[in-house]
């Protein structure tokens, strides 16, 4: 037997002592208070008994057939050492938990760390709530069912939508300053060319443009420059419609070449351009004057190259 065992069972040894002295002493009484006793102690046979008392050499002045102290005693002893009498043994809690297995300690960590878990997601949803008051959009309900995560897509879906709101509104005030600006902002006219400067070339205005400017160089009365702003409202329309490209090196008859090259199915086209270079750089290169006769013809060879220009071939 185990030391702290022995010692643990101490006590009841010495009550078993005591109370076989006072059944020994009371011999009239024995045998009424013994026989159940020995019903249920007693595991040897009466012969095991008998060579117990013979060796110890005791005399025994009891009845025969009566047990004597010593042994009782050892035969108290040896049933208390079987295993079903463990339970007079103290609850030892550390003996408890050593015999815990190591899934139960895993399952009890794991419990522990989703209810901190719960009370941090706990914590930081009453800190939003306090912090944003939320409380009339996104208190809980008053029945205690409901779950805390329901409330926390509640909240994220309002804050969603306030974002989006947000965002809406600033991109219509964008929007409208924008459009302020744009209203404020004056349309500054392209600068009017310098028709007498030979560096100005067709594409710095578009054709209507180039023919209104005519228009007022004739009320001008400076009938020469009204001839090279029709000239160059020409080419301005042969490059809107792709016959020609202008480039700054290109000289007229390059234009000429360029547009019979694109334009060879277009008889009438090449023919009217011919026409309006030859008496172009007869007046402006060469010793013809120009008259408001002339430009009236001129402007018409104009008017007829553009619509053959825009007419289908």
């Amino acid at each position: 037997m185990h030391p702290d065992e022995s010692r643990r069972s101490k006590p009841a040894r010495r009550l078993f002592k005591v109370v076989s002295f006072i059944l020994v002493v009371m011999a009239p009484l024995e045998e009424a208070l013994l026989s159940p006793i020995e019903g249920a102690l007693l595991a040897t046979p009466a012969s095991v008994v008998g060579t117990g008392v013979a060796s110890q050499g005791v005399a025994s002045n009891a009845p025969p057939g009566a047990l004597t102290q010593p042994a009782l005693d050892r035969q108290i002893e040896r049933v208390l050492e079987n295993p079903e009498f463990n339970w007079r043994d103290p609850y030892s809690p550390a003996h408890r938990s050593k015999q815990k297995s190591f899934l139960d300690q895993l399952i009890f960590s794991i419990g522990q760390t989703l209810l901190s878990i719960g009370h941090a997601l706990d914590r930081l949803w009453k800190w939003l709530l306090q912090t944003f008051d939320f409380k009339r959009a996104f208190a809980p309900p008053a029945t205690s069912g409901t779950p805390l995560s329901s409330g926390i897509f509640n909240a994220l879906a309002y804050l969603l939508w306030a974002a989006l709101a947000g965002a809406l509104i600033l991109f219509i005030i964008r929007l409208r300053r924008l459009k302020a600006t744009r209203r404020t902002t004056p349309a500054t006219p392209p600068p009017i060319p310098n028709l007498a400067d030979e560096e100005v070339t067709p594409d710095q205005l578009p054709d209507d443009e180039w023919s209104a400017l005519a228009v007022q160089k004739i009320a001008a009365g400076e009938f020469r420059q009204a001839l090279r702003a029709l000239f160059l409202a020409i080419l301005s329309l042969l490059a809107s419609r792709r016959f020609i490209a202008v480039e700054r090196w290109k000289s007229n008859s390059d234009y000429e070449k360029e547009l019979r090259r694109k334009a060879k199915n277009r008889a009438d086209l090449l023919a009217l351009f011919a026409q309006s270079r030859f008496g172009f750089e007869r007046c402006w290169y060469g010793r013809d004057s120009v008259t408001l006769e002339a430009l009236e013809n001129y402007r018409g060879i104009y008017d007829r190259i553009k619509h053959a220009a825009i007419s289908n071939p």
